[in-house]
């Protein structure tokens, strides 16, 4: 049955404007129209207009309550996600929340098994399949997803999976055996339901206690967006026993696309080089500093870092393809506040820390400058020189 009849639809798009109060307040005025729905429908639109572009621009999209849509993928992560996963005859997913990740996943396969223990929200998710033409290619089934897998004709090419990460007081966890499903406990089980697993887990966890907890890994990505660390991202093959690829890749608003890629056993082999900086000083983006590719920065960019633990490198000239902000040394000095007020006159610049004994919020104190500005105060250990004090300004983000 459709949830948006053409009389419904005609009204939201009237009334895209109005917030939910104003339209509590029409219900009078209108007491044939479910008033609630529609407030729903409004507000889902209006919050999902940069991070669902698709589902917020098609009248025809029915929208959930807001906790789906806040812990539902952004479209432009869903769609990078697909596009590095194989195809195949039959897919499924395991917790298919709004659908994002399905619809995306679904156009790679003949068949595509869609679970959802809510029932309200699956017969969204199925009506919105619909509207983008899917509706012959995706089965929705309402029930918990490693039962459904269970009772489901093996073999699939892929089990998809989005654990839920909020505990039962709806706190936000994110250990693997924190999460619904527990992967962990349920490894096994799904590395022989498929010839692929891929899951989908929270930002926070170690890359390299992901890869030592969980047998099989082939990929391992660091996804972020706009340098914002969203998620790490698992692709495991049941009869894969090489060592993982790790892939850092920062996704840009106008669709660029930054990866770098590295393995643990390269990362431990570098030497890795240590110096005071150049002209300029060089930060990777999130994805690569989450991930731990330190060593194998210097080598690829040919640059030297300034301190085992300080994640910054010195360049003389901007390294060509560098992913990641580089900055400008207008002028350097001892970490200090009369320094700090020769560095910074107006007395304001954004604070950076790294390695260097404080917290940002720390170091700005001790040097006594405002948050804000164009330039960047940015202290850090130097080996062999100390801790220093860097006046700089971007110059490439």
């Amino acid at each position: 049955m459709a949830l948006l009849t053409p009389e419904i639809t005609e009204f939201i798009s009237n009334n895209a404007n109005k917030s939910p109060a104003e339209l509590a307040l029409l219900a009078k005025r209108y007491p044939d129209l479910p008033m609630g729905f529609i407030a729903q429908q409004v507000k889902g639109r209006a919050k999902t207009r940069s991070k669902l572009p698709s589902w917020s621009g098609d009248e025809a999209v029915v929208f959930p309550k807001s906790l789906p849509l806040e812990q539902c993928t952004s479209e432009q992560v869903a769609r990078f996600r697909s596009s590095v996963l194989q195809g195949g005859k039959a897919a499924i997913d395991l917790t298919g929340g709004f659908g994002v990740d399905a619809r995306f996943l679904a156009e790679k396969f003949e068949s595509y098994t869609y679970c959802e223990r809510d029932a309200e929200l699956a017969e969204i998710a199925e009506e919105n399949f619909t509207t983008f033409g899917l509706s012959g290619r995706v089965a929705c089934k309402v029930g918990d997803g490693l039962e459904l897998l269970r009772s489901a004709p093996p073999p699939f090419d892929l089990i998809f999976v989005d654990p839920a990460r909020r505990d039962d007081r709806s706190y936000k966890v994110s250990a693997l055996e924190a999460c619904e499903p527990d992967i962990a406990t349920h490894w096994d089980e799904l590395l022989t339901g498929a010839k692929r697993v891929a899951v989908k887990t929270s930002p926070g966890l170690d890359v390299t206690s992901v890869l030592s907890e969980l047998s099989s890994i082939e990929d391992l990505y660091v996804i972020s967006v706009e340098n914002d660390c969203k998620e790490l991202f698992l692709v495991a093959r049941k009869d894969f026993d090489g060592e993982a690829r790790i892939h850092c890749v920062n996704l840009r608003k106008n669709g660029q696309v930054d990866q770098f890629d590295f393995a643990l056993s390269e990362e431990k082999e570098e030497e890795g080089e240590f110096a005071p900086p150049g002209r300029f000083l060089c930060e990777p983006n999130a994805s690569i500093m989450k991930a731990g590719g330190f060593k194998s920065v210097s080598k690829k960019w040919g640059l030297n870092a300034l301190n085992p633990r300080t994640r910054l490198y010195g360049a003389e000239f901007i390294p060509e393809g560098f992913q990641g902000r580089v900055f400008e040394i207008m002028d350097q000095a001892p970490i200090g506040a009369k320094e700090a007020k020769r560095l910074f006159p107006k007395k304001k610049a954004n604070v950076i820390s790294r390695n260097s004994g404080m917290t940002a919020e720390e170091l700005r104190k001790k040097i006594g400058l405002k948050e804000g500005g164009e330039l960047f105060a940015i202290g850090a250990a130097v080996s062999g020189v100390g801790r220093r004090l860097y006046a700089c300004k971007c110059v490439q983000r």
